[in-house]
This record gives C-alpha cells, sequence and structure tokens, in this order.
C-alpha cells in the first residue's frame, strides 16, 4: 500500500474516532504536540523507523513520553500504531490529521515567516486580515528567519505576498544587473 494512503486513512480514522468520542479538539491539541516534536528532535523519528530499536523499546519510549502528556484516545491510537508496526508513519499522520481536521473545520492554513519574533497583537491584526479576505477562520503558523533581514513572507495556501527586506534586495540588484 502507498505509504501516503497508510498515513491519511490512519489520520482520518483517528479524527472519525475522536469526533465520536466528542473529543477532537484535545487530540488536536496531543496531534501538534507530536508534530512538534519531530520538527525539535529529529532524532525521535529516527528512533521509530529504526529496525535496531525494538517494539518493546518503542512502546516504553511512548509510554514515558505520552501516556500521562496526552489524552487517553490519542495514546491508545499511538500504542496501536507499534501494535500494526506502522510507527514510521506518526510524523505523516500527525500531518495528514492537522490537514484533515483543518479542511473539516473550514480553517485556511497560513504560515508568517518573519525576521524577528512577532507580537501578539500583530499577529491578531494579520488573523483579522486573513479571516476577511478569504471569508474563513484561519490556522496562523509562524516562524523566524534571520535571512529575511526585515518585513515578512506570508503563506496562506498556495498564495504567497514577500515583503521581505531579502527580497527587495534580490530583486533591487536583478534590476541593477539587467540595465547594465
Amino acid at each position: 500500500m502507498d505509504e501516503s494512503k497508510i498515513s491519511v486513512r490512519y489520520a482520518k480514522a483517528l479524527l472519525s474516532l475522536a469526533k465520536d468520542k466528542q473529543v477532537e479538539d484535545a487530540v488536536k491539541i496531543d496531534m501538534e504536540m507530536i508534530h512538534q516534536l519531530f520538527e525539535t528532535m529529529p532524532a525521535f523519528n529516527h528512533v521509530l523507523i529504526s529496525p535496531i530499536v525494538g517494539l518493546t523499546q518503542k512502546r516504553q519510549l511512548f509510554e514515558e513520553v505520552f501516556a500521562k502528556n496526552t489524552n487517553a484516545l490519542t495514546y491508545s491510537f499511538l500504542m496501536l500504531l507499534i501494535t500494526n508496526n506502522r510507527e514510521g508513519y506518526l510524523k505523516d499522520i500527525t500531518r495528514n490529521f492537522h490537514d484533515t481536521y483543518r479542511k473539516e473545520a473550514g480553517y485556511k492554513a497560513a504560515k508568517l515567516i518573519s525576521a524577528s519574533e512577532i507580537d501578539p497583537s500583530t499577529l491578531e491584526q494579520f488573523r483579522d486580515l486573513i479571516r476577511k479576505h478569504f471569508k474563513t477562520e484561519v490556522d496562523l503558523t509562524c516562524k523566524v528567519d534571520n535571512k529575511l533581514i526585515g518585513g515578512f513572507i506570508l503563506q496562506v495556501e498556495d498564495q504567497q505576498i514577500d515583503a521581505s527586506v531579502a527580497s527587495k534586495l534580490k530583486k533591487l540588484k536583478k534590476e541593477l544587473l539587467a540595465s547594465d
């Protein structure tokens, strides 16, 4: 079976079960936390996909990390993944869960990349602008990238606004080189 199909099916099944048990918000938070774990600790994924690390060790790791820190449904789901030898798909499952949740809730995904940390009131202004423009709720994630020098890049699904100083400098350089 195609790997992407596996992760999509597990993600949809988890969301469906979470809705049935009316814990979808708690499971969403758990899936976001687990996805963040993959982003901040790449070694976590290496442990999950490693054939050297046995199922008993993976079970023990999941118990220590997730048993007390996640919803009971999320923890049961994680144990099911290990039982079915599907723990290597967890990173993709968390991403697909989030995408499916957002689509079903009618949210747009937006990513704000800025040169420095943005204060909460400015973030709320960005959210309001996106809500008004797209006439939908927004799931805004933020990232700091010092290479932008100043300004920001806003990505809303497949649209992008690049208002970064680095981009403007590149454009100016290109224009100056073209005028020679």
